[in-house]
């Protein structure tokens, strides 16, 4: 088995390594005059004796300046006379093997690059090639931006000159660090040993590679997989760090790869509104590598703080690299590549109340985001047409010249993306078995609708009552009816009787705290902040916790709480005519009139002998 965990990795970055060999290198200068698209800003970088940045782990020294070119609101940061000191190195897994490499910047001094918060510390993104080309990190960052995500990597394209050669258009973007303006968490000190300050902050990532600053163990539900979560910060470990993050890891991967759905003990390690929201953006871009690769989250200090994911990253298998026809579509963690492995996701889909807390993000995204996103293809294309045609005569990369084509694809997997997520989630009205409902004003019930108010909540479930009408101001379950159905609001002219109920509900939208949500034919508790439909109502948490289910929402006839009408219903409504004896009644009154009489054994009777 230890032969098999080091050897898996070694194989996966083999393949990586067979996927992108390295290309041949153009050494020749190229003129920034005959280059330059002068549409964007323009960052020169000079190493020190034009020294060749030829590695990922040692940086070389130079200078910078960046010319704005009159672009935006930007403003020119050194000059060619007084340049700018800084380090440059290599930077990438996989895009570093390319002619046109990316590379990490450090600055002397913090300064704020082309509106962005200032910073020692960034990244110039190249893009090059169908994999990261042409704005998928662009627009994969602006969709997390319209999500609402705590902090997005923000990003400019601008064009590069390298000692004096023009190196084509790149992506000026933050790296990703704890800081106030970036992930704004408490930052630990590496090898700390107080152990009320190694609970956090710790900025981490599920990686598709080995590090040496990594955890690595078996996912218990991919056996043949190797899960490996890489620790930025801290960088370097004491013993009571990494045997702390050891346990906590380990004890969300155990919680999470529970068989019992039921169990809300992975929640005492991770948010799940946080994880919702950054599921959410992960389908919504089709991300090939979500929760395998370059998936970041992290911690604050605290004994009970949550992990929370994000920011989006490395966004390159998005936006139709997944599946070349984009009309093919599924979840992110049924189509796995040969090379990465989704974790965790698949089990945590499966948790009720991770799906309530979805839904609330995936209207979000069919509302708010996704009617958006063309404008903002379009204007990306705007903005870099001119200077990819340029990168183009620099690298000679075909794509760059097929910006229309990108534009379009992109516009089209959104747009497959969306219906698929509508087919799942926005459900057909006639799967639809139970709804909740809630009038301001006494309503006549539709021709073949059930309505039932809820009078108990205890260990045998909801307790429901049949009532003839829609009682105004309390919330019902309608039977026979669905969430897309109107509801005539025909006023109730017979006799009314005073009908108490647990249900609340309002007539506005409103938003859940603490309470119970009808979901999939079952009553689950919902996550915080649950979204509650205009007209539909809820059940508030009580002193009991369980989670009943449709099949003991008791129907008329069922008394004794059992799902099925037998005579031992009729039993506990005489015995309960007797001497009181309700120890096993779950519903009493059986025709509604708010008081038990034999008139609910007869119905009973009724029901037994199928009338």
């Amino acid at each position: 088995m230890n032969f098999l965990r080091i050897l898996f990795p070694c194989l996966l970055l083999c393949s990586w390594n067979l996927m992108y060999a390295d290309e041949e290198v153009d050494t020749a200068k190229h003129d920034p005059a005959e280059y330059l698209s002068n549409t964007l800003p323009v960052l020169y970088i000079n190493t020190v004796d034009e020294a060749p940045i030829v590695d990922k782990e040692n940086y070389i020294e130079g200078s910078y300046y960046l010319d704005a070119n009159g672009c935006g609101d930007y403003e020119s940061v050194g000059t060619v006379e007084e340049p700018l000191p800084l380090l440059i190195k290599g930077r990438g897994n996989a895009t570093w093997r390319y002619p046109k490499k990316p590379y990490r910047l450090k600055l002397d001094s913090k300064a704020s690059l082309l509106g962005m918060p200032k910073s020692k510390h960034w990244i110039l993104l190249a893009a090059y090639s169908d994999w990261l080309a042409h704005g998928r990190n662009y627009l994969a960052f602006k969709i997390s931006e319209k999500m609402e995500m705590p902090y997005t990597t923000r990003c400019v394209p601008c064009e590069v000159v390298l000692n004096g050669d023009y190196i084509g258009m790149y992506f000026l973007t933050e790296q990703i660090r704890i800081d106030k303006k970036r992930v704004n968490i408490s930052e630990q000190e590496d090898g700390e040993t107080d152990s009320t300050l190694i609970t956090g902050g710790w900025l981490l990532e599920i990686d598709n590679y080995i590090e040496e600053n990594q955890i690595r163990f078996i996912d218990p539900k991919k056996p043949d997989k190797y899960m490996k979560v890489t620790y930025h910060s801290p960088e370097e470990l004491s013993e009571a760090q990494l045997s702390y993050l050891t346990e906590f890891i380990n004890n969300v991967n155990v919680s999470v790869n529970t068989d019992d759905k039921a169990s809300r003990e992975w929640e005492e390690y991770i948010d799940i509104d946080a994880l919702a929201r950054f599921y959410m953006l992960e389908e919504a871009l089709d991300h090939l590598e979500a929760f395998s690769g370059s998936s970041w989250f992290y911690k604050d200090r605290g004994e009970n703080t949550k992990l929370i994911w994000g920011p989006i990253w490395d966004a390159g298998s998005t936006l139709g690299n997944r599946n070349q026809d984009v009309n093919t579509t599924n979840f992110i963690y049924k189509d796995e590549p040969d090379f990465a492995y989704n974790h965790w996701i698949e089990e945590i889909a499966k948790f009720p109340r991770f799906q309530i807390a979805i839904k609330k993000w995936w209207k979000k995204y069919r509302d708010e985001v996704y009617p958006t996103m063309q404008a903002e293809v379009d204007a990306y294309g705007e903005l870099t047409e001119a200077a990819l045609a340029a990168d183009y005569l620099r690298w000679g990369d075909k794509s760059a010249t097929q910006l229309w084509y990108y534009r379009n694809k992109y516009m089209r997997m959104l747009t497959n993306k969306r219906d698929f997520l509508a087919s799942q989630w926005d459900i057909p009205a006639d799967t639809i078995n139970w709804v909740t409902y809630y009038s301001d004003t006494d309503l006549a019930l539709p021709q073949g609708v059930n309505a039932y108010v809820a009078i108990k909540f205890n260990d045998n479930g909801v307790v429901v009552s049949p009532v003839q009408y829609i009682p105004a101001n309390v919330g019902v379950l309608l039977q026979g009816t669905n969430n897309f159905d109107e509801i005539a609001a025909t006023p109730y002219e017979g006799e009314t009787t005073t009908v108490s109920s647990i249900l609340v509900g309002n007539v506005e939208p409103q938003v859940v705290n603490d309470g119970y949500v009808l979901f999939d034919n079952k009553f689950v508790l919902a996550p915080t902040d649950t979204p509650i439909e205009p007209h539909c109502c809820y059940i508030p948490v009580t002193s009991d916790d369980s989670t009943p289910t449709i099949a003991n929402i008791i129907k008329e006839g069922d008394v004794d709480g059992d799902g099925v009408v037998t005579s031992s219903d009729v039993t506990c409504l005489y015995n309960y005519l007797l001497n009181g004896d309700s120890n096993d009644i779950v519903n009493e009154d059986q025709d509604g009139d708010g008081i038990i009489t034999a008139a609910d054994i007869t119905i009973v009777y009724n029901i037994l002998l199928g009338e």
